[in-house]
């Protein structure tokens, strides 16, 4: 569901850029940073020469041993966000994000960025990755931690591939457990259809039980928006890759990829005609079965996570006869599904998006998002958790619930302890700009002490899903993939407050 977590493609109402219509509305993070505080930062700057001298910063809370907590980190005047977080084995957290701007000396000196907390939020390091001379085109949008204690992220330059000159590459890049880049690969296709300059996205990636690892996304390959997914080695060497077309749709996208536990692989995403889709992959990447999923008008995924009894749960959107909810999709191992549910918030909202879900210790179901109140005037970060059936157990909004207040919930994962952990941004302490936004709660998606959790009912209910086969065809066209390098630097971001 970026995108993005991940840049915005323009509005229009074309048929080709309908694609891009939706997909921004799933991936607004960065213009939601750029447009919504737009006004609050403009009259926060109008003596900035002054302001950046004479107001004092923040006051820097001391490191805490909560076991849940709520933890912006940010520094005067940046932009910051956190768009991927998964727990560590030491109990901690790795967080990918991107920051920019800032007041001199603690600027910014790239656009990814890499921090580590412990498990009750303490900084414990942080990274900022750039190309030589283009700082700002390097990109993250999602990051994985390695089984060698490192990890690997990625993400699409805003400004270019340095290595081409092309305008539109993915990034792909292995870290160690001190964040030292041990590869950095360009990752694009060739150009052989109309574009000089083919963009590629890449979605979601894992590593693989090999110690190789699995990317997928979307891509202009060959003539149009297509689904892609590359199995990579260890070192990052392609092993093999796929593009699939649908002769039907002129735009398909894959947003979530998981290595099964038969050594397989299993893709979902979206084609143009507003369903989702999912295909089986064996473990080279054939097709085993491959369906469409319509739940509405129109019916998009956001995410895919496997099951416990071998199935998988998808979390997306649905439309129908001009309203919109979010969706959670049961699936068993053959892709037939078992049940699904559509939620929305109660009152007048807009902008709802579910960006991850997951099943659960207790073979419940939760997911993250975040939809704007048009009464109060804010957006807000959501959290819910529902029973095996799909049925809310509880239902949560973090963040103090005023007017222009901004905040997204771009990623989360239970934790070790039952808990949850959900990263985004807020614009509730930092002057109006953005801060890197670390929640964690109980596993009743309670923080302790903290009167900025609140209970948000819902409206859900039982929809049909219409189930069909899809015909996702292999194509010949292949990537260009070369060798990059990274400089990088120390981030500036501090924790500027706990809840």
């Amino acid at each position: 569901m970026y995108d993005l977590r991940k840049k915005a493609t323009v509005l229009s109402t074309t048929d080709t850029e309908r694609f891009y219509k939706r997909r921004a509305c799933r991936r607004v993070a960065i213009i939601s940073i750029i447009l919504i505080l737009t006004l609050v930062p403009a009259f926060t700057q109008i003596n900035a020469g002054h302001a950046a001298s004479s107001k004092p910063k923040p006051p820097v809370p001391p490191p805490s041993n909560s076991t849940n907590w709520a933890k912006p980190y940010a520094f005067q005047y940046d932009y910051s966000a956190a768009y991927s977080v998964r727990q560590l084995s030491n109990g901690g957290f790795i967080v990918g994000g991107s920051c920019e701007s800032g007041t001199a000396p603690a600027t910014c000196n790239g656009y990814a960025t890499v921090i580590r907390v412990d498990s009750s939020g303490n900084l414990q390091s942080q990274t900022e990755y750039s190309y030589p001379g283009h700082p700002e085109s390097t990109a993250l949008n999602l990051i994985r931690p390695t089984s060698d204690g490192g990890a690997i992220f990625a993400g699409q330059p805003q400004s270019g591939c340095p290595e081409t000159g092309l305008t539109g590459c993915a990034a792909i890049v292995k870290i160690d457990a001190n964040g030292n880049v041990q590869w950095a690969k360009d990752l694009q296709y060739s150009v052989t259809g109309p574009y000089s300059s083919p963009t590629t996205y890449p979605a979601d990636l894992e590593q693989t039980s090999d110690g190789g690892y699995v990317v997928a996304g979307y891509a202009i390959a060959p003539n149009n928006y297509n689904p892609w997914i590359a199995k990579l080695g260890s070192t990052g060497q392609i092993q093999w890759q796929h593009v699939f077309a649908d002769p039907n749709s002129q735009y398909s996208a894959a947003y979530a990829v998981r290595q099964t536990l038969d050594g397989g692989y299993v893709l979902a995403g979206e084609i143009y005609s507003g369903q989702i889709f999912v295909l089986r992959l064996d473990s080279t990447g054939a097709p085993v079965w491959q369906h469409t999923y319509s739940g509405g008008t129109d019916t998009y995924d956001s995410s895919l996570e496997l099951t416990s009894d071998g199935g998988f749960i998808l979390g997306g959107s649905v439309y129908n006869a001009g309203s919109s909810g979010v969706l959670l999709l049961k699936l068993d191992s053959a892709g037939n599904a078992q049940w699904a549910r559509s939620y929305v918030p109660s009152g007048s909202i807009s902008d709802l998006q579910l960006t991850m879900a997951q099943q659960t210790k207790d073979g419940g179901y939760a997911f993250s998002g975040y939809y704007f109140q048009n009464t109060v005037y804010d957006e807000r970060a959501w959290l819910v958790k529902t029973d095996s059936a799909g049925k809310v157990q509880w239902d949560k909004i973090y963040g103090a619930d005023v007017q222009y207040s901004d905040r997204k919930f771009l990623s989360f994962q239970q934790t070790s302890d039952g808990g949850f952990i959900a990263a985004g941004f807020t614009n509730q302490f930092n002057n109006g700009y953005t801060s890197l936004w670390l929640v964690k709660t109980d596993s009743n998606g309670n923080i302790s002490g903290c009167s900025d959790v609140k209970n948000s009912p819902d409206v859900s209910s039982s929809i049909t899903v219409t189930v069909s086969n899809s015909d996702l065809k292999a194509n010949g066209d292949g990537f260009a993939y070369l060798a990059d390098s990274l400089s990088t630097s120390p981030g500036p971001l501090a924790a500027i407050k706990e809840c």
